[in-house]
């Protein structure tokens, strides 16, 4: 059987212990559920439960699927022969099983029969059976008809099935783009990359145009992309990823989070919002979902991005581990009266039960229908609940070009974000080796490496979940504070929130350290450092250095400081950047300076 490993595996994992209280039928002539126990030829392997069941991507809500594997143990069989199957191992999962006096397959079975709108003489087919995501039970198929047919002969009827079979697996498998790769390999950069991102999710990539920065945020989508059939449909994008292109004209957040017409008494719904709502979708299967803002700074990032800039700094991680934020579109979007042919749900993504319904359908049910009328239903509850929150596993990444054509940041936006910037240097031959691979992979990235998991350092020390020593501790005090001393008399001193993601930056690259094996699973050419004092010189370029800018009054003294500080410490790459910064002024310092290109 092909995957039986994984099944295998996601066997174990959902283990049945109290085996006594499932009951089957087993042998011909039997029609009473008994204990596996009362049939004296096989023995009892491994049963267990699936608590997570799918039918064609979609989640069966509620319902577990029981399998079992059972060993012949009986050395003659029925008629006194040999038993030459004996020590064989079968597994199975029939419909008339019994757990604790339920019959759960059969629960299930009919769970799927109604998904796929079939009447009890109605019939379907299940082409595969696999584990994704290690728990998950995928099952795959189609429906036949919903009227019972008889067939002359059984030619006739597999003839008819072949038929069916290739009427339909061109839209179960067609629209599916296969994996190009098995893995993929990444560079010091990109893990750079996936560092502050565990630490914040919001990231700035400044540089020239033709840097390739928005296609690094592509590329980072298809490295953690699973195939599932519905994210890997398009050759050009993976469905976790969304770009959306800054107007210059965004004087508001309308084009981001949608705006209510009293003319039309709907709500125009804009892409993000979509998105957000499908990032939910694989929230707790842990997919990172990427938003690409493109040339962010065509338009001012405070007016037309400032939601997002609060929202993102009211993050808290719940006692589950969860990491939630206040709502980014208000609850009462989502409860409002709109008009009877707009339905809100329905414009956000979500799928209803009833594939054939429409808006004005779904607004007719009454209070007690329209309770079960999404297929997630607990995402139309929360959004009900709550409003539009920004979900754990969205990672929002801005694209930059510093020029006369475009707006510069204020620190409110700085401070908020892990910033970059992308310069190519001289190229090599290296360059011939091989391009970004824009492309979906058979084992992509552990969404873990991206997912940011903390937001207070003092919360995350205060419960155990991470360490520093005294020396630890007394090392980072000292380099916020003498930072500090250094712009001392300068508008662009730093406070809390750079000494907060200091330390989260520390446990993001140990945790992403562990996550790779304790570091055996990097590439070859990869030097990953975890030390404190790496960390440090990462910040300086990462969150203040960015904040410096202006003229040789404003900056020198404070650059100069700053420089001979990375001399002593050793921080090589914020060095070589101030190095460039102080240059700017000109011999006659007569020029203004920035950290961008």
């Amino acid at each position: 059987m092909e995957g039986f490993p994984e099944v295998l595996n996601a066997m174990v994992f959902y283990k049945i212990e109290d085996v006594e209280n499932i009951e089957v039928i087993l042998g011909k002539g039997n029609r009473t559920p008994k204990p596996i126990s009362a049939y004296t030829d096989n023995k009892l392997v491994l049963a267990s439960c699936f608590k997570k069941v799918y039918l064609n991507g979609k989640e069966l809500k509620g319902e577990r699927f029981i399998m079992y594997i059972l060993k012949e143990i009986n050395e003659r069989n029925s008629k006194g022969a040999i038993n030459v199957h004996k020590d064989r191992c079968t597994l199975k999962f029939n419909n008339s099983l019994r757990y604790n006096g339920e019959e759960v397959n059969l629960h299930c079975i009919n769970a799927i029969s109604e998904a796929f709108k079939q009447s009890s003489n109605g019939s379907w087919a299940i082409l595969e059976m696999n584990i994704e995501n290690e728990d998950e039970l995928h099952f795959k198929g189609f429906a036949l008809g919903n009227a019972p047919k008889n067939y002359a002969t059984k030619e006739d009827r597999n003839e008819d099935f072949a038929k069916k079979l290739g009427e339909v697996l061109p839209i179960l498998d067609d629209n599916k783009v296969n994996p190009a790769y098995e893995d993929i390999d990444l560079f010091e950069e990109e893990y750079d990359y996936i560092s502050a991102i565990k630490t914040k999710p919001f990231l700035i990539l400044g540089g020239f145009s033709g840097t390739g920065k928005s296609v690094e945020v592509k590329a980072l989508a298809f490295a953690s992309c699973p195939c599932d059939g519905y994210l890997n449909t398009s050759e050009t994008s993976p469905g976790n990823y969304l770009l959306i292109s800054v107007k210059p004209n965004w004087h508001d957040a309308t084009d981001i989070t949608g705006f209510r017409s009293s003319v039309q008494n709907k709500y125009f719904v804009t892409d993000f919002m979509r998105f957000l709502v499908k990032a939910k979708m694989y929230e707790d299967k842990k997919v990172p979902f990427f938003v690409c803002l493109d040339e962010m700074n065509l338009a001012p990032v405070e007016e037309y991005f400032a939601d997002f800039l609060s929202v993102i700094e009211s993050r808290k991680r719940r006692s589950d581990g969860k990491i939630v934020t206040d709502p980014i579109v208000p609850a009462s979007v989502f409860t409002e009266k709109y008009s009877g042919d707009f339905n809100i749900f329905m414009e956000m993504g979500l799928e209803p039960v009833n594939d054939s319904w429409k808006a004005d359908d779904i607004n007719a049910l009454d209070s007690n229908d329209m309770k079960d009328a999404f297929v997630r239903q607990d995402i139309v509850e929360e959004l009900m609940r709550d409003g539009l929150t920004i979900p754990q596993n969205v990672v929002v990444v801005g694209t930059v070009n510093m020029d006369d054509t475009t707006n510069s940041f204020s620190r409110k936006v700085i401070d908020r974000a892990m910033t970059f910037e992308t310069i190519v240097g001289n190229f090599g031959e290296d360059y011939f080796d091989g391009d970004l691979s824009l492309n979906y992979l058979e084992h992509p990235r552990k969404g873990d490496l991206f997912i940011s998991d903390e937001v207070r350092a003092l919360e995350m020390l205060d419960k155990g979940r991470f360490e520093l020593s005294d020396k630890e501790k007394k090392d980072i005090l000292a380099f916020i504070n003498n930072i500090n001393k250094d712009m001392d008399g300068t508008p662009f001193k730093i406070s809390h929130r750079i000494l907060n993601e200091t330390i989260l930056l520390y446990h993001a690259r140990k945790e992403i350290y562990r996550l790779m094996n304790d570091g055996k699973d990097f590439e070859g050419w990869v030097e990953f450092n975890t030390d404190l004092n790496s960390i440090f010189d990462s910040i300086l370029m990462q969150k203040v250095l960015p904040r410096i800018e202006g003229d040789y009054e404003k900056c020198n003294s404070c650059l100069v400081k700053l420089s001979a500080r990375c001399a002593d410490n050793e921080w090589t790459k914020s060095e070589e950047k101030i190095e460039f910064m102080l240059k700017r002024f000109g011999s006659d310092k007569s020029g203004f300076t920035s950290f961008w290109n």
